[in-house]
């Protein structure tokens, strides 16, 4: 009987915890169900993406694209939802599509991409490329089965937007690139104008991680990005980077930088800046223009001649002695260039660039009271900081303070030849813009608009740093010296009939302080900085060539030359320089006109007074009869748009490569000038990726 009693209550125990381990079992599945579904239901949760601004176009001075946003897309294929029959009926055409596309793969080589991927269970969305563009998209859309849109024809198109740069390296540390680490130019300057606004869209997940777009009141469109209206000139800016680079390489030099600006208003027309590996490779490195501190030798010998003619301490005319190009102050000997001269007027003395004449005359002048000096250099405006628009603090001219540390009996004297200093490229350029513009002072400027829609909405006005520099009486004195050193001084090799140039050459040893008197161990830096024309001067220019090393260092060899490429073009292209044109009742035949772009050929037949009859198309070819010229139209633009190469010739460099590389074709350039010949006749089909060669002359 109790044995009985006993095996009951056992069973009664068992019974019990078989309901507990039951119940607790239901507990614990309970609560994995409610985890399980909350986590889906979380991770279905819509929630807002970002949808990124349009960012604002950097501008030539022209309108020309220095740098866009332009979409690209992401392409991926949900062969899923493409039906079996409709597959196989089209997947020859489809190969044969995204090959002629992309030119990457043969047809084959797509048909078994596409039959692999729709036979794939493991990934339903197929990456199909990385970077289309709109124009290819439009072409995919187009394309059998996939023109049936996402739903029944699985092509799924992902925007991204992305920085084009249609001039490639052209000023491109002026244009500048936004980036993590070390952004730079006007990307970075005005960030804020070009950014725009973003916007936002509610999305929601489905299925196999795919994000499905939501009606919702708290959607919102991105506002593009403003637009920056540049000072940039493409065409001046391209002959002096490719000057620049010649040389370089021709006098084996580590950097060279070349800035040209507009004297009126201080707009910043070229800045280009190249360094040069030793394996003759050129790129745009650093901006030199804006932020390299040197001493700027002997072009600042301009500023030693005004102090004085200012200070009333002589006149161009007086006597000095040369000494036969050699003196010393205390234990430190001044040395010219080899010359025989002895008592010259303070005029040759400076149109020879005779380091012992100049220094001489601020010496004999300023010993006494070396501040006055000082003084006058300040109210010139060479030490007032400029205030840029790009990334770089212009704290002005660099120099010692008289009975201050780093002052010694020797520093007047070298400071007058333009040592004993530091001052960038750029405010030397400043200072000798002022001499141009009858001695106002500008601010150098590199944007000139803010725009939106192709509509200005805030235009930028010239700055005066200084509204005087000097007296007008002291300009009209040093003009002629500065129009004698490329005439009769140390810059006669860029003399020219067609105009007059004025301005100073300058040749500086960057490390004389070490006192080294064998040549092996100098390094030299040449320049050159002025204006043209010099009776009417429009624009101001500074070349300046960093340790040339093949055996040129002098400015007027090495730096000079480039000036005058730069000064030639601009010469021919700018026809506010020149004298008003003749009337047409000189021209006894109509001119002939080279076929090119329309714009241009209407603007110069406007200024000679030609009847023309016109075309709307943006390239013409011409027909000269007695009494008129006539434009017709040339089909560049509708030949590429259709695939097949268009007749080049007569073209410019600047057209032929924006358009052929907006087509996706590569350029290799020879010669320079206007197309001749190119290597893909007319007429001919193209595909994306092929090599064209273009002969110029």
């Amino acid at each position: 009987m109790k044995k009985t009693t006993k095996n009951s209550n056992l069973r009664i125990i068992g019974l019990y915890l078989f309901v507990f381990l039951l119940a607790v079992g239901v507990v614990v599945k309970i609560v994995k169900v409610q985890q399980f579904d909350e986590l889906i239901n979380t991770a279905s949760q819509p929630r807002f993406f970002t949808v990124e601004a349009p960012r604002g176009n950097i501008l030539a001075d022209d309108g020309s694209l220095l740098a866009i946003s332009m979409p690209l897309y992401k392409i991926y294929l949900d062969l899923s939802v493409i039906s079996k029959v409709l597959f196989d009926k089209h997947i020859v055409e489809m190969s044969e599509g995204l090959s002629d596309l992309f030119a990457d793969k043969s047809a084959e080589e797509y048909e078994q991409f596409l039959r692999l991927a729709k036979k794939s269970r493991k990934n339903k969305y197929v990456l199909l490329k990385l970077k289309v563009t709109h124009n290819e998209l439009k072409v995919l859309q187009s394309l059998p089965v996939f023109k049936l849109g996402q739903n029944r024809g699985g092509l799924i198109a992902e925007q991204r937007p992305h920085r084009e740069v249609p001039f490639g390296l052209l000023a491109q540390r002026t244009v500048g690139v936004l980036r993590d680490v070390n952004p730079v130019g006007i990307e970075v300057a005005f960030n804020q104008v070009l950014s725009g606004v973003d916007g936002q869209h509610l999305k929601r997940k489905i299925a196999q991680g795919a994000w499905v777009p939501q009606d919702s009141e708290g959607n919102s469109l991105p506002k593009a990005g403003r637009d920056i209206l540049t000072t940039i000139n493409i065409d001046m800016q391209d002959v002096a980077e490719k000057s620049l680079e010649q040389t370089l390489i021709k006098e084996n030099a580590d950097w060279g930088c070349v800035i040209m600006m507009e004297v009126k208003t201080g707009e910043v027309k070229v800045i280009a800046n190249l360094r040069k590996d030793t394996s003759d490779r050129v790129s745009e490195y650093f901006n030199y223009a804006i932020a390299q501190h040197d001493a700027p030798g002997s072009t600042f010998k301009l500023a030693s001649i005004i102090a004085g003619l200012e200070d009333g301490k002589f006149t161009v005319n007086d006597s000095v002695n040369l000494q036969k190009g050699r003196t010393k102050y205390y234990d430190r000997v001044m040395r010219d260039s080899p010359h025989n001269f002895k008592n010259v007027t303070i005029k040759k003395a400076f149109i020879i660039s005779s380091n012992v004449g100049i220094s001489k005359i601020i010496n004999d002048n300023y010993k006494k009271n070396p501040t006055e000096y000082i003084d006058r250099i300040y109210k010139m405006g060479l030490s007032t900081p400029l205030n840029l628009e790009l990334p770089f603090p212009d704290d002005g001219l660099r120099m010692p303070i008289p009975n201050k540390r780093g002052w010694s009996g020797v520093t007047l004297p070298w400071m007058s030849t333009g040592y004993e200093m530091a001052l960038t490229p750029l405010h030397m350029l400043t200072f000798y813009n002022a001499i141009a513009n009858n001695g106002k002072m500008m601010n150098p400027i590199f944007t000139k608009a803010i725009m939106m829609g192709g509509n200005i909405i805030e235009e930028k006005s010239p700055v005066v740093v200084n509204p005087s520099i000097c007296s007008e009486s002291t300009i009209k004195e040093i003009l002629p010296l500065l129009v004698g050193v490329v005439e009769e001084g140390t810059a006669t090799n860029i003399r020219t009939d067609k105009y007059k140039i004025a301005g100073k050459t300058g040749t500086t040893v960057l490390n004389y302080a070490s006192r080294k008197e064998v040549d092996f161990y100098k390094k030299y830096q040449a320049s050159f900085a002025g204006f043209f024309p010099a009776d009417n001067p429009k624009y101001s220019c500074i070349v300046v060539i960093n340790n040339p090393k093949n055996g040129l260092v002098y400015g007027g060899k090495v730096a000079a030359p480039i000036f005058k490429e730069l000064a030639d073009k601009v010469y021919a292209l700018d026809m506010d320089i020149h004298n008003p044109i003749i009337s047409t009742d000189a021209f006894t035949n109509l001119p002939i006109v080279k076929q090119g772009k329309t714009f241009d050929a209407n603007q110069i037949l406007t200024e000679l007074n030609i009847s023309t009859q016109n075309t709307e198309s943006n390239w013409m070819v011409s027909q000269t009869s007695k009494s008129e010229v006539k434009l017709m139209a040339r089909k560049i633009e509708e030949d590429l748009q259709r695939g097949k190469m268009p007749n080049l010739k007569g073209m410019n460099l600047k057209d032929a490569v924006y358009l052929l590389e907006t087509y996706g074709l590569n350029v290799s350039v020879e010669g320079s000038g206007s197309v001749v010949s190119q290597s893909i006749k007319k007429g001919v089909k193209f595909k994306k990726g092929n090599l064209i060669k273009l002969e110029l002359a």
